[in-house]
C-alpha cells in the first residue's frame, strides 16, 4: 500500500511536469485548466489525464462532480476548491490554484508566487513569481505588494532594490498590510533609503502593532529596551514584550521565556518561562526547542527527563539547529 501510494505521487509530479511554464498562469480565451492535473487545455477533455472539463474532485469525499455541488455529501464545489487550493498539500492544490491563477483570484496568485519563488513543484523562477505578485498587485490586493517587497528587500530572487520594496511596503500599509508596518519602521530605525529617525519608526512599528502584527509591538519594545532615540526604559518595554508575546510573536515569547528562567531583569519565574519557551517553540522557534532540551536535560524548572530532552534537541535539529545534533549524538551514546 505504501508503495502504491508513492508510486501514485510519482506519477502525478511526472504528468506535472510538463506544464511548468510562465505564461501559463495567464489563459487566454478558450483555454482552461485541468481541476484534476492542472494540464492547460483547448479541448473538451484534459490533454494529460483524459478529465473532461470541469470536472472537479470533492475535497469532502473524494467524489468526482460536474454540478455546482457534490452529488455524494452536497459540498459546495467553489468550498471544496478552495479547501483543495489552500490545503497545504501542493500536489493536491496546484491544480486548482493554476485555475484560480487563471481567472484572476488574488489569493491564488499569491500562493502559485510562493510556488514559483521557492521551487516547489516548479522550477525555481523568480520573473514567474514576480510577475503573479505584481497581476495580484495591479488588482490593489495588499498582500502581493507585501510579498513582492520582500523580494525586493532580500535580494535573493532579484536585485536588491530597497527602494522599490519601499514603495511596496508603503502600498501595502496603505491597504491596511499590517506586517508592512514593521517593514517600513525597520528601514527608519536602520536608515535603509530615508533618513534614520526613530520618532517615525516607533510611530510605524505602533500603527502596525495596533492593527495586528505582534513583531512590532516586540521592535517598539526593543525601541525602549535600547533608547532608540529616548532613554532606555525597560519598564516601557516589558508591557510590549509581553503584549508581543500574547500576540504570537515567537521572538518575544523566547526572548521573555530567557528572561524569566534566568530571572535578568524580571524576578526568576521557572513556569513561566517553560511555558514561554513551549510557546515559542509551538511557533518554530528553534532557540527555544533548545533551551527546553536543556531544562528537561538540567531539571531547570521541571524533573529531569532524558527522553523530553532528546525529543526537543531532536524539534530543534529539523528546524535547522545543527548543534542540536552533536548533543543528540551524545545523549544516545549515554554521555
Amino acid at each position: 500500500m505504501i508503495r502504491k501510494q508513492w508510486i501514485s505521487l510519482l506519477l502525478a509530479f511526472l504528468l506535472l511536469c510538463p506544464l511548468f511554464s510562465a505564461g501559463a498562469e495567464n489563459a487566454d480565451a478558450g483555454q482552461w485548466f485541468c481541476l484534476v492535473c492542472g494540464a492547460e487545455n483547448t479541448g473538451d477533455s484534459c490533454r494529460s489525464c483524459g478529465t473532461l472539463r470541469d470536472v472537479w474532485i470533492c475535497s469532502g469525499c473524494g467524489t468526482r462532480n460536474l454540478s455546482a455541488a457534490c452529488h455524494t455529501c452536497g459540498l459546495e464545489q467553489q468550498e471544496s476548491l478552495r479547501k483543495q487550493a489552500f490545503s497545504g498539500d501542493p500536489l493536491k492544490a496546484y491544480p486548482v490554484l493554476r485555475s484560480m491563477a487563471a481567472e484572476g483570484v488574488n489569493e491564488a496568485l499569491c500562493a502559485l508566487a510562493e510556488y514559483y519563488a521557492k521551487g516547489i513543484l516548479v522550477p525555481q523562477d523568480a520573473e514567474t513569481a514576480a510577475a503573479l505578485y505584481n497581476r495580484a498587485c495591479d488588482a490593489g490586493y495588499g498582500p502581493a505588494f507585501l510579498q513582492l517587497g520582500k523580494m525586493y528587500d532580500s535580494g535573493e530572487l532579484v536585485p536588491q532594490d530597497l527602494f522599490r520594496a519601499m514603495e511596496c511596503f508603503q502600498r501595502a500599509a496603505e491597504l491596511g498590510v499590517a506586517e508592512a508596518y514593521w517593514y517600513i519602521g525597520s528601514y527608519y530605525e536602520e536608515g535603509f533609503v530615508v533618513n534614520r529617525d526613530y520618532r517615525t519608526a516607533r510611530e510605524m512599528y505602533t500603527k502596525g502593532g495596533e492593527n495586528g502584527d505582534p513583531d512590532c509591538w516586540m521592535s517598539l519594545a526593543y525601541c525602549y529596551a535600547s533608547g532608540k532615540g529616548m532613554e532606555r526604559s525597560f519598564g516601557e518595554a516589558l508591557p510590549l514584550y509581553e503584549k508581543a508575546a500574547e500576540g504570537g510573536s515567537s521572538l518575544a515569547c523566547d526572548y521573555l521565556g530567557y528572561l524569566y528562567m534566568t530571572g535578568d531583569m524580571v524576578p526568576a519565574d521557572p513556569e513561566k518561562g517553560l511555558a514561554l519557551y513551549r510557546k515559542a517553540a509551538e511557533l518554530g522557534n528553534a532557540r527555544s526547542m533548545m533551551a527546553l532540551g536543556y531544562a528537561y536535560l538540567t531539571g531547570q524548572g521541571v524533573e529531569p527527563d532524558r527522553a523530553a530532552a532528546v525529543s526537543w534537541y531532536e524539534q530543534a535539529a529539523v528546524a535547522g539547529r545543527t548543534d542540536a545534533v552533536a548533543i543528540i549524538r551524545r545523549l544516545k551514546a549515554g554521555d
